[in-house]
């Protein structure tokens, strides 16, 4: 077990990932850096923090977590461009159209309502209300900024900076320049250039 890439809870169970393939864990798992996960996804870290894995959060074997923020949607995945429903990933086949009218290619191409065309990249994502999730933005999730990579979530204990935008643990931020501050919310996301885009589909 020691040789897993990482460690994941699907339906209630843990799961090591070796080799892209998902093996029940019979028995608790101490990684590389101390950091101890239960069977049941009980984890102490090895600062002695704890917490419980939620469904499609993982663990890194050495230490790294990692939040599962994409439930709908589509996402480009090694070359691959996936649709996303209730977190079950598969084959985007055909065009698909989101909530708010944004189209999407099978090739990745996506045409907003009212926008320029785009395309997504490899770990690029983009939610069912038409919000891009690209790799490299902070979206909040349960009441906490996480870096977005490979469409999972890393939280942040430190303020980060996303162009002008600097954002705090706290969920205020503030913007380079005109002095202005203003507070996240819940399925807010930062872009990487610094563009807050609202839950509620107001922008800053």
């Amino acid at each position: 077990m020691a040789s897993a890439d990482d460690f994941t809870m699907k339906d209630g169970k843990l799961m090591a990932i070796e080799d892209g393939e998902s093996i029940e864990v019979m028995q608790g798992v101490t990684l590389q850096d101390g950091t101890e996960i239960t069977r049941g996804g009980d984890v102490t870290s090895a600062d002695g923090r704890t917490w419980k894995l939620q469904e499609g959060d993982k663990l890194m074997e050495d230490g790294t977590f990692r939040a599962r923020i994409f439930m709908n949607g589509v996402l480009k995945e090694n070359g691959n461009v996936l649709i996303v429903r209730a977190g079950e990933k598969l084959e985007l086949s055909k065009e698909t159209t989101l909530t708010d009218g944004t189209r999407v290619m099978t090739d990745g191409s996506v045409i907003p309502k009212d926008g320029e065309k785009w395309s997504l990249k490899d770990n690029d994502a983009i939610l069912i209300d038409g919000r891009p999730l690209l790799e490299g933005s902070v979206i909040i999730k349960d009441s906490k900024p996480h870096l977005v990579k490979e469409c999972m979530g890393e939280p942040l204990d430190e303020k980060t900076k996303l162009g002008d935008t600097e954002i705090h643990p706290d969920l205020t931020v503030d913007f380079k320049g005109d002095g202005d501050e203003t507070a996240l919310k819940e399925g807010d996301i930062v872009k990487p250039d610094g563009t807050i885009l609202r839950a509620d589909r107001t922008k800053k």
